[in-house]
């Protein structure tokens, strides 16, 4: 079976010889596919990893790599993909995650994005402000290390190469850990004890999607209010979500 279609032949070849894949290694003009949309919004639940190119001034500046071995370059950044996630998952990274969660836990750099069973790592140093970043799949996933370099076994199929130490591994793996036990904790918390079978109620993904939107939003009117803004309706918030401050009313700021 060939691998990597979306790759050069001469990658191609050069990947199924050495057995893995080292996405740190990969240069954009050896991938064929691409998007030019700025807008690109990835497959979020397939994803294993966002391959950092933003310092190379090209026009596209990320690799994805799919569970499935598709790839495909991106005009946006890793950070600019990094803020999407909100767009998929009920998460944000930067206001939930980094400034809330791990803040708490006194996790202060190489903060992963948790939720639900997608892990998010960011797995090298800083370039161009930007870092990649691997899914890992902490249930299945199959480490392998050696002096200056790690390697993922995938679904007993597909490994990837890392430049990072053992020691990186398991500090981040244990930074992962952290967070998903305080999230684990606060929904035992909150979460009702009976089966969900028992209140005769189900709610549809769509149905929690536009909930959790209309209560995003009541709470950046709460917030607001504190702060003395007088007036918090519809058009308001669109104007804020769209930084249209000067359509905004006066308040007591």
């Amino acid at each position: 079976m060939t691998y990597y279609m979306d790759l050069t032949p001469a990658a191609r070849q050069r990947v199924e010889k050495q057995n893995y894949l080292a996405p740190e290694e990969l240069q954009l003009d050896e991938v064929t596919r691409a998007s030019d949309d700025f807008k690109f919004q990835p497959d979020w639940e397939h994803i294993l990893a966002l391959i950092n190119c933003a310092g190379t001034q090209s026009q596209y500046n990320t690799i994805i790599l799919y569970d499935d071995q598709r790839l495909i370059k991106v005009r946006p950044t890793p950070n600019q993909l990094i803020t999407r996630l909100h767009d998929h998952f009920p998460l944000d990274y930067h206001s939930d995650i980094r400034c809330t969660i791990a803040k708490a836990l006194n996790i202060n750099k190489y903060v992963p994005y948790i939720c639900r069973d997608f892990w998010l790592v960011p797995v090298s140093k800083r370039d161009a402000a930007n870092r990649s970043w691997f899914r890992w799949r902490y249930q299945s996933d199959i480490w392998d290390f050696a002096d200056n370099h790690s390697r993922v076994i995938i679904d007993y199929h597909l490994t990837l190469e890392w430049p990072i130490s053992k020691r990186a591994v398991d500090s981040q793996q244990e930074r992962c850990k952290k967070i998903a036990s305080y999230l684990k904790q606060q929904a035992a918390q909150i979460c009702p004890t009976f089966d969900m079978a028992d209140l005769g109620q189900y709610h549809t993904p769509e149905a929690v999607e536009k909930l959790m939107k209309k209560i995003e939003k009541l709470k950046r009117g709460l917030i607001l209010g504190k702060v003395g803004f007088l007036e918090f309706t519809d058009e308001v918030d669109d104007d804020l979500n769209h930084n249209r401050y000067w359509q905004l009313p006066d308040t007591e700021f």
